[in-house]
């Protein structure tokens, strides 16, 4: 659906490619997208109504975002990236500056623990055509002293303030006392991130011995049950025949009908008229390590 108005913004059909995206915003409301791509097109027709004059009238386009920004039903962070990119149409495209840094500032006053508002002010005065530290320091001093941002953003805009004095900075003395706090704030988030691990290396560990001998005593009870289950007498197949066999002396033949017997692998085992019987050898248990003894317990 949105081709036909790619269509007719390049045949410079400016109110047909609007029309296009008003339709589509009306039954799909909520998209940003398609709301930066409506001020695209009027920033381009301004532009093209301009013609050779130098400043082309952005009314249009400055009145589309500050009803955007100032919805009662746009999200707060969406309000702010609208913000942000007001501010930067008035840098680089009116090149006013000055209006830039209100906006972003009255959007900070909106989110006060949004860190990309605060990250376009500081861009804001990096990028100045004309060189300024001390508005790039004010700029970063003014992010570190907020106190509705964490510790964490505060450590990345003080990493950033440390390599512009190392790298722009004229005065030494404000290097070297920041460094100091760099290295305050590092090691108090260090300090707060480590007792947080120890409890929870606690909450998972107990009494190594303890821990061993738990470990002893489940091993112990495993190899038993396996051992049970090992030795254990096998489960009766024969319907019966053996019983009758105890009672009578032999095997009924009806039992026996249908099934095939095992071949004599050894005939020494079977006992033949005229011959004298060898008595069977007797095998002497073996005794079964049933529990582990307390040598291989690890200390």
């Amino acid at each position: 659906m949105i081709m036909p108005y790619v269509i007719a913004s390049f045949t410079g059909d400016f109110e047909k490619a609007n029309s296009i995206l008003a339709n589509f915003d009306h039954r799909y409301p909520g998209y940003a997208v398609i709301a930066l791509r409506r001020i695209g097109i009027e920033r381009r027709f301004a532009m093209k109504q301009a013609g050779d004059r130098d400043s082309p009238d952005y009314s249009s386009v400055i009145s589309r975002f500050e009803r955007l920004i100032h919805d009662s039903r746009t999200p707060r962070k969406l309000s702010a990236f609208y913000a942000l990119k007001l501010a930067r149409f008035h840098a680089k495209t009116r090149n006013d500056r000055r209006l830039a840094e209100k906006i972003i500032r009255d959007a900070i006053n909106r989110d006060k623990s949004n860190p990309q508002l605060y990250l376009a002010l500081v861009d804001l005065a990096y990028t100045a055509p004309i060189f300024n530290e001390r508005s790039v320091i004010e700029a970063l001093n003014e992010v570190l002293e907020s106190d509705q941002l964490s510790d964490e953003d505060k450590l990345r805009f003080s990493q950033r303030k440390l390599d512009f004095l190392e790298d722009l900075g004229t005065d030494v003395e404000a290097l070297q006392k920041h460094l100091e706090y760099h290295t305050q704030l590092q090691k108090s988030i260090e300090n707060i991130a480590v007792p947080n691990k120890r409890v929870a290396d606690l909450r998972g560990s107990s009494d190594p011995i303890e821990k061993k001998m738990r470990t002893a005593e489940c091993y112990t009870a495993y190899s038993t049950h396996q051992q049970q289950q090992y030795y254990a007498a096998a489960p009766s197949t024969d319907n019966g025949v053996a019983s009758v066999a105890a009672a009578y002396g032999t095997i009924p033949a009806a039992a026996t009908a249908g099934q095939q017997q095992p071949p004599l692998s050894n005939t020494a085992q079977y006992y033949y008229p005229g011959q004298q019987q060898q008595q069977p050898a007797i095998v002497q248990p073996v005794p079964v390590l049933t529990t582990i003894q307390p040598n291989y317990v690890q200390q």
